[in-house]
This record gives structure tokens, sequence and C-alpha cells, in this order.
């Protein structure tokens, strides 16, 4: 592949042809194709995949089944999901926790549930609801799910041509599924092309982002 850069006001050193094989620094081996589609599960596919209980069903079964849900969202794909549990009694006082873990594909995925009280319920006057909000202790991905975002990373602005076109995006080879710490980078990366000129000279390498996973388990690429 051949890079044309350069605009008329650049030192004429910054005009010429320059081969993506010169590039400096690491070449990540999986080739990303930029993508206007938004990747993910919708809630339909979830739904589908994972039925909501019954009105009528206990608590920690709501509360297992939405961690089931969440954990395949977190994913980024439909996988084999174990039906979970609790490590105590679910409904606890505002403010205390207890953690439930859950499955994607064989690998355990730890929440904590964290009560905010009760609240009136969604099945009569004299109902009540459990409130709570999760936590996940370890992030669990897929490798498809990276690709699927860094290729909409690379094209949402569906722009192909000029010097905001994204050139050659790649990533690691990612393991199928693979789990992460909240909070922290994955050690892997995904990466594209980088050109500037100094002195009427042009500079072109890859540049490195890498794979973050946020508090809540949701990916994005750091510089």
């Amino acid at each position: 592949m051949v890079l044309v850069g350069g605009c008329a006001d650049e030192p004429s050193g910054c005009d010429g042809r320059l081969e993506l094989s010169e590039a400096e620094g690491r070449k990540r081996p999986v080739a990303i194709e930029p993508s206007q589609r938004h990747p993910g599960i919708s809630d339909s596919e979830l739904e589908k995949a994972i039925p909501s209980p019954e009105f009528e069903a206990e608590p920690v079964e709501k509360v297992l089944n939405h961690l089931r849900q969440e954990t395949l969202r977190m994913a980024g794909g439909i996988g084999r999901s174990g039906p979970g549990k609790c490590e105590g009694e679910i409904i606890r006082p505002r403010g205390e926790s207890v953690r439930c873990s859950v499955s994607f594909e064989g690998v355990t995925v730890p929440w904590l549930v964290t009560s905010k009280g009760m609240t009136s319920g969604s099945t009569g006057a004299f109902s009540q609801d459990f409130v709570y909000t999760a936590q996940p202790l370890k992030t669990v991905h897929t490798a498809q799910s990276v690709y699927d975002l860094f290729s909409w990373e690379t094209g949402k602005n569906g722009t192909t041509e000029g010097p905001l076109a994204p050139v050659d995006p790649r990533c690691d080879r990612l393991p199928k599924v693979f789990s992460a710490e909240p909070g922290e980078d994955t050690g892997y990366f995904c990466q594209d092309i980088s050109v500037s000129c100094t002195d009427g000279i042009q500079h072109i390498q890859w540049s490195d982002r890498a794979i973050h996973v946020d508090e809540h388990g949701r990916l994005s690429f750091r510089a």
C-alpha cells in the first residue's frame, strides 16, 4: 500500500510517496476494515438469548438474570451463559453488598451487587421491588467485539480519503474470549498509521492505542 501525503503549503519533502513498509514501530497482525455499523448487541437480541423472568420470580432470580444479560452486553456477543449464584441473601439493608457470579463461555464473571433498598413495585399497589446497583469485579470480552468496536471507531465518520481517513487500522490477535480488570488497560493494542511532517521531512509510524476497560466493563482505545 502506498500513502500519498502533504499539501500545497508543505515543504516539498512532505509531498512524496512513502511506502507503509517504511513505517516505524510494530505492525499488529489483524487487519481491521473501517465500518459505520455500530457494534454491540441489541435489547431484543439480549431478550431472545436470555428471556426476562416473570414478575412473580424471586428477587435473586431477577438479579442473576439481569447480570447474565449485562455480561453478554459487556462481552459483545451471544454465547453460553451459566445460571449463576450469589454468596448470601440478595435482599439486604440499603448500602450492603453481596458478591454474585455468572459465566460466559466458561469464564466466571463476578459482580458486586449493592442494595439501594426497596421501592414501590410494578406488580400492584402493595408490592415492592428490590433496587440495586451492580459493578463487575472482572470483565469478559470477545476478540470479535474488540475488532468490531475498532472497526466502528475508525469508520464512524465515513471518511475514506484525505488526511482524516484511517490508514490500515489493525489490532493484536486477541484470545477468542478474555477477561480483564475494570478500570485498567488490557495489555492489548489496536493501531493505525500516523503521518507528520517536520522541517520538510515526512514521518510515518504505527500509532498504538491501548485497549482499555472502564469500571463498568465498557471498552475504549487510548492513545
